[in-house]
């Protein structure tokens, strides 16, 4: 080789060495990971199923069933391996936790370090998703329901490298409340500081749903952190709409924190309690929030048509709040939430999904530098433009990508007065002052960056005038009663209403009806909610009505909905011929049109018509291509009709925006195995087995879609897969062997079912109850089978429920959770509190290491007003299993504190530690009930100092956790601190917790009595020791009439319709503190007939009105 040759090689070598290396540095890498974190351990789910019991959560319905109650969180601390999903480029990093609800745990600037989303560096759960466990930070995919069901659950995952160099993860589940499916693509892009999620859901049922759906963003925050909603944003309002105020600037009272004087709410140091701000009326695409210390913040962008929520969520930078936030991490800081919603401006606030629809919309998420704020963003870059002091304004840009040659423009009308040509990247932003007149109106003004090279105008920016608010929009109230309504029409919307969003809608629906029994929509409405249910008889005459009125006179109906669920009805009746009619006339509606040949198609396909199926699939697969059910039953048919082929062109084509698609994974296994291809069907096989992770609902979900088709094979050798002791795989594998004809290994398979334990199994599909009713059909005396039967229909037909838990304990009588579940029934159902107790008295002697058990019984025995005896006697001998659930042990603890033993109480109290649980403050409470009156035996005893030992034990920090129900605690432990420091003759501090003892910690302007429960009793007296008699009266008499008030309610009246969290109050205990409060009232005014009156009467109402009884007793 000459020399020439050689330099000549040598230089291309280098080049291609450097080319390769940025490549390699471009490029964007995908890895899974085992990151090991300190964990707070969270206990396996409880083992008996909790059904709905009338608690809201989130302002919507708490339903937990079919999911276990996972509330049980430890404080000891271990290091946990987490599996991490990492996406990584030049410019960011993030990392997604499949095991963590599939959550995006963090993501990173790598060109400064910034966790532009919240990274905890401790996974410490606190009870705040529907079903317990929640841990905060990261992007959490509010889905279907705020804070969703499987927040701390694994999810599936699958790995994804495209064409493009970009990669995707995956994530998703089918929901089991509403067998819903959601699946979330996150993909990272070569030389792109952002990320995008795809969204996708997606409702597989014949059922019209509602769902909500947040993208609940976390980001570390401090005193300089401010949430930037887009400029023309100038109100904000509260959950449920029920508030309004000013933004950014707040001159309202919101939520009981007065910003009447003007506060800037957009900055984390300005808001000291919790607070939720929804932006009103969003009009643009991005929203975000940045740290003007650090220099560094978060923008979002998403398409304001669909993704219509902003929020801002804190726990508040005061006292309180950081008190939580504490419990929520160790090292990582406060946080705020600065959500986003699509299909959703509020929460609650519900959108209708109709069968077989499919939702899709895309979101962005990058980091900002260096330029102060933003005012305009898209997923190119963000600008901020806004004055300074002086005659001085900012102009700032920050870039998404590298942009070589860029062109900033600053205009005053058309003039260009400022122009600057930059190199502008995600790690050199441009910021510049710049001089203008300090009169000029900055709507003059107008700033743009351009690429040179394309000429293309990457992000523009001018400001607008913006007119000053006037009043602000009108709060939504509650509903009126539906004898309140006059307009048929409106009964109906507000019925409907009532049901989007979780709520009652029954008493509507049936005023409707008592006035036009055979309105159509009303009709529909019920008949869906009964169908849903599975109680198809009931569900048939609901829709017979309303098809009876459309098609009077032979008309040919304006919409096909309810012929097209009276198909579906028929269908599941087994009427076969019917429902094939009736579908048909339902696809003469195009609105109904796809989703009736899905049915016909399935019903063709059981019948082994698969031509006929396939042509009818077509139909449906023509007017809805994303209905993945519809096109998973076309690669069936198609395979089954020997075309490979074409079954595998309609598999991977769907694949690509599901990959986590079972059916369509397992289609594609199956056209291997069944055109020869064994290494292909191995792969396939393989691939499948790793993501359905041998977890039983998605073996389970596949096989039973299969059974709907009448595609028993198929069915059958997936549930053979799992690697596992599932009773209700089993009973269904024993169901398809009965289909088969094979009835020994069917009745085989039936009594191995039958002698699994039923812990932790909680069936919920429809589907389930013939395998189940095949079993019985086999052994009659199958008491788990009824006991499953009565699990899956409870929350839907409770009745029929009872009587299948009923026959289960008569077939199993040591069945204790079928008495357990019983004793549930009777009392939530059937309202008979006697008739449950002896139920869970009996579970209780079944099996006595069921924690929660204790807690149902205890709650049941306070209902019953049971002497406080019987209810100490069930802890007794099981403190160690008590003490396993915060429920049960506070329930013991305030057992013995009203049994006179509150030394026993504090002693049982020390070194146990609780877990934060949002929406409750029962821990506080009993804590601090256990040590004031354990201070007020002292106190009658003259044991001054001891009694000041135990009040001042009772001062437990307050978290934002949600209020007493008796008012605030403050007043009345400030005052018994002051009583003892008096009696000690300590006159100084004596005067100071008598001055503590009247300061309300959190005034509530928009409250119109002066009281807030029967606590300011304690700030009354505390008044009085001051020697202000006349402040004292004005509380007392407060008091008396908040009683009256009070009594003089019923309870529908007193329950809030904008409940966040908890259920209803039972009325027994609310008249207790009624009477309780009036008669607190009337002591403070020495009316001592009256008040021993009303505190007798209060604790006759409740053996568990503590303070009622002390009042009384007059032990201090």
């Amino acid at each position: 080789m000459s020399y020439f040759n050689q330099i000549l090689f040598k230089k291309l070598f280098i080049l291609l060495i450097l080319l390769c290396g940025v490549k390699n540095i471009a490029q964007v890498t995908l890895t899974e990971e085992k990151w090991n974190l300190p964990t707070y351990k969270v206990a396996p789910g409880e083992n008996a199923p909790i059904f709905f019991s009338n608690e809201s959560f989130q302002g919507a319905r708490r339903e937990i069933y079919p999911y276990a109650l996972n509330d049980v969180i430890s404080h000891e601390k271990v290091q946990k391996d987490w599996k991490v999903l990492k996406l990584e480029n030049k410019y960011i990093e993030l990392g997604i936790t499949p095991e963590i609800g599939g959550k995006i745990y963090y993501a990173t600037d790598k060109t400064n370090g910034y966790n532009f989303v919240y990274k905890n560096n401790e996974v410490k759960p606190a009870n705040i998703g529907m079903t317990g466990a929640w841990v905060s930070g990261g992007i959490e995919w509010c889905v279907l329901h705020h804070h969703r069901a499987s927040t701390f659950l694994p999810m599936d995952y699958s790995l994804k490298e495209n064409e493009d160099g970009s990669k995707t993860i995956f994530i998703g589940e089918t929901e089991p409340r509403h067998r819903m499916r959601w699946n979330v693509a996150v993909t990272l892009s070569p030389n792109k500081s952002y990320f995008e999620a795809e969204l996708t859901i997606y409702n597989p049922t014949p059922y019209t749903n509602t769902f909500l759906n947040w993208a609940n963003v976390a980001t570390h925050v401090n005193e300089n952190y401010q949430t930037i909603f887009p400029p023309s944003v100038q109100v904000a309002t509260y959950h449920s709409k029920n508030q309004f105020t000013r933004w950014p600037i707040s001159t309202e009272v919101f939520r009981d924190q007065d910003f009447t004087k003007g506060v800037d709410v957009s900055w984390w140091k300005n808001v000291k309690e919790n607070a939720s701000f929804f932006a009103w009326d969003l009009k643009e695409d991005f929203m975000g929030g940045y740290d003007h210390g650090k220099q560094s913040g978060t923008i979002h962008i998403g398409d304001h048509n669909i993704i219509k929520g902003a929020k801002l969520w804190e726990w508040g930078s005061g006292v309180t709040g950081q008190n939580t936030e504490a419990r929520l991490t160790e090292t990582s800081g406060p946080y705020v939430e600065i959500m986003v919603g699509a299909f959703s401006d509020n929460q609650p606030d519900y959108t209708w999904i109709r069968p077989f629809e499919t939702k899709t919309w895309k979101q962005y998420w990058y980091p900002v530098r260096d330029i102060e704020g933003f005012k305009n963003a898209n997923i190119n870059a963000a600008v901020n433009f806004e004055r300074r002091e002086g005659n001085k304004v900012l102009l700032g840009y920050y870039s998404t990508q590298e942009v070589k040659k860029a062109r900033i423009l600053l205009r005053k009308g058309v003039e260009v007065i400022f122009q600057k040509d930059i190199e502008i990247s995600p790690k050199k932003s441009f910021k510049e002052f710049i001089t203008i007149s300090k009169t000029e109106d900055l709507t003059n003004y107008s700033t743009e960056l351009l690429d040179v090279n394309t000429n293309e105008i990457i992000i523009a920016y001018q400001p607008k005038k913006l007119e000053p608010i006037g009043k602000l929009p009108v709060p939504l109230e509650r509903p009126k009663s539906p004898e309140e309504i006059s307009s048929v029409e409106e009964l109906f919307l507000t019925g409907n209403r009532m049901e989007q969003f979780y709520k009652y809608p029954d008493d509507y629906y049936d005023e409707v009806l008592k006035r036009d029994a055979l309105d159509t929509r009303t009709n529909t409405a019920i008949g869906n909610r009964y169908l849903k249910n599975g109680d198809y008889q009931r569900a048939r005459e609901y829709f017979s009505k309303a098809i009876n009125r459309l098609t009077n006179d032979y008309n040919r109906p304006p919409t096909g909905e309810a012929l097209y669920l009276q198909g579906v009805t028929l269908k599941a009746l087994d009427l076969e011929e019917e429902a094939i009619d009736t579908l048909y006339r339902a696809s003469w509606d195009y609105a109904y049109y796809s989703a009736a040949f899905f049915e016909l198609a399935q019903i063709s396909s059981a019948q082994k018509k698969y031509g006929k199926a396939l042509e009818q699939i077509n139909e449906s697969l023509s007017t809805n291509m994303k209905n993945n059910r519809a096109v998973g039953l076309k690669a069936s048919l198609q395979r089954k009709m020997n075309d490979f082929k074409g079954a595998q062109e309609t598999v991977e084509i769907a694949l690509q925006k599901d990959p986590l698609d079972f059916r369509l994974v397992n289609e594609s296994y199956l056209i291997a195995k069944e055109s020869g291809n064994t290494k292909n069907a191995q792969n396939e096989l393989t691939s499948l087995t790793k993501k359905m992770r041998n977890f039983d609902q998605n073996y389970l979900e596949l096989a039973v879609a299969y059974l709907n088709d009448g595609m028993f094979d198929e069915a059958n050798a997936i549930l053979l897969q799992y690697q596992g002791d599932s009773p209700i795989i089993i009973y269904f594998l024993g169901y398809i062997q009965d289909y088969f004809g094979n009835k020994k290994e069917a009745k085989q398979l039936f009594l191995t079912a039958s002698n699994l334990s039923e812990a932790s199994h909680f069936p919920f599909r429809l589907e389930t109850i013939k395998a189940l009713e095949k079993a019985i059909s086999y052994n009659e005396k199958d008491g788990r089978a009824y006991y499953y039967l009565g699990n899956i229909l409870y929350n839907k037909q409770p009745d029929l429920a009872i009587s299948y838990w009923e026959k289960a304990i008569t077939y199993s009588p040591q069945l204790a959770m079928a008495y357990r579940n019983l004793g549930w029934g009777y009392y939530r159902h059937q309202e008979n509190v006697a008739k449950a107790i002896p139920f869970y008295e009996k579970a209780i002697a079944l099996n006595n290491e069921e924690a929660i058990f204790y807690a149902e019984l205890d709650k049941l025995y306070e209902l019953n007003n049971s002497p406080v005896g019987k209810r100490m006697g069930i802890f007794e001998g099981n403190n160690t299993v008590v003490r396993e659930r915060d429920d049960a042990f506070v329930s013991q603890i305030k057992v013995l504190t009203l049994a006179g033993k509150s030394d026993l109480a504090v002693a049982f109290l020390k070194g146990k530690e609780f877990s934060f649980r949002e929406g409750n403050s029962r821990v506080r409470e009993i804590i601090m009930d256990a040590q004031l009156t354990l201070g007020l035996d002292y106190f009658e005893k003259k044991d001054y100092q001891k009694a000041l030992d135990h009040f001042l034990l009772a001062q437990v920090p307050d978290e934002e956790a949600g209020s007493a129900r008796s008012g605030n605690r403050n007043f009345q432990v400030n005052y018994f601190i002051g009583l003892a420091y008096k009696a000690l003759e300590n006159k100084t501090e004596a005067e100071k917790f008598f001055k503590k003892a009247t300061v309300q910690d959190k005034p509530d302007k928009r409250r119109k009595s002066i009281v807030s429960g029967f606590m300011s009793y304690y700030q009354g007296m505390s008044y009085l020791k001051l020697g202000n008699k006349e402040k004292a009266n004005a509380i007392f008499n407060a008091l008396v009439e908040q009683g009256n008030t009070e009594l003089n309610n019923n309870g529908d009246e007193t329950s809030d319709y904008f409940q966040i969290f908890g259920g209803k109050e039972e009325e027994s205990t609310r008249k207790s503190m009624a009477f309780t409060t009036r008669g607190l009232g009337n002591k403070g005014l020495s009316k001592k007939r009256l008040a021993a009156e009303d505190l007798k009467q209060a604790t006759v109402l409740s053996t568990s009105n503590l303070w009622a009884k002390i009042e009384l007793e007059e032990k201090y």
